[in-house]
């Protein structure tokens, strides 16, 4: 094979490597953000893209013969950055209009073992207000949950109150604003934009560096 054939090997594999790196990041983050399991396959499928990436940039980087190959190094990052921080804002925002269209399930619960959780400090290095905590217990599909939560005041071991809850009988923190959901999908929409601005630049740096274009070499 021609050097110039094994450059385009070793460039299409970074290439394959960081898109897959990037889609596979991508359900991983989509998932975190969500509270919801990460591991498995996606931690294998990202191992294997970035070992490739960066065994594909070791002769990437002889062969750009030091015409720019940090940037083109720097801005893969930050394209990666940029694109799961997007898949980020995106899941916050569905996640965020689905709650709020949908009333949260609720169930009856107890409130036991209330405490004093600390005190506010406040300004000149005092303490102020105490803070309360209590363990609530509740019931979902014949399963038992207990979570501590902060309260407002102290209540009596038994007290009875329902708590909304999420999928998979966890309880929740309680309905976002409306307000975050254009919060996100703005976030979302910059870091979309961003993602495009990006790539571009990662291409046009990798062809002045000589790892897109063959014809570049003379």
């Amino acid at each position: 094979m021609t050097d110039g054939g094994r450059g385009r090997g070793w460039t299409a594999s970074a290439a394959v490597a960081l898109a897959v790196l990037a889609v596979a990041g991508a359900t991983a983050v989509w998932h975190w953000s969500l509270d919801e399991p990460v591991g498995g396959v996606r931690e294998s499928v990202c191992a294997a893209a970035l070992a490739v990436a960066v065994a594909a940039a070791v002769p990437l980087r002889g062969r750009a013969s030091g015409r720019g190959f940090a940037p083109v190094g720097a801005f893969a990052v930050v394209f990666l950055l940029a694109a799961w921080g997007t898949v980020f804002a995106t899941a916050q925002a569905a996640d965020t209009i689905r709650t709020r269209v949908h009333e949260p399930r609720s169930v009856p619960a107890v409130v036991t073992h209330c405490r004093v959780s600390g005190q506010v400090p406040v300004e000149g290095g005092g303490l102020g207000a105490r803070t309360y905590a209590c363990t609530y217990r509740w019931s979902v599909d014949g399963r038992s949950f207990g979570e501590e939560r902060p309260v407002d005041a102290p209540y009596p071991d038994g007290h009875e109150t329902r708590v909304r809850l999420e999928d998979g009988g966890r309880m929740a923190t309680g309905r976002p604003s409306a307000l975050s959901i254009p919060f996100w999908i703005v976030l979302a929409l910059a870091g979309l934009a961003a993602s495009g601005a990006f790539a571009f630049q990662l291409v046009a740096w990798a062809a002045d560096a000589g790892l897109w274009d063959d014809r570049r070499r003379g």
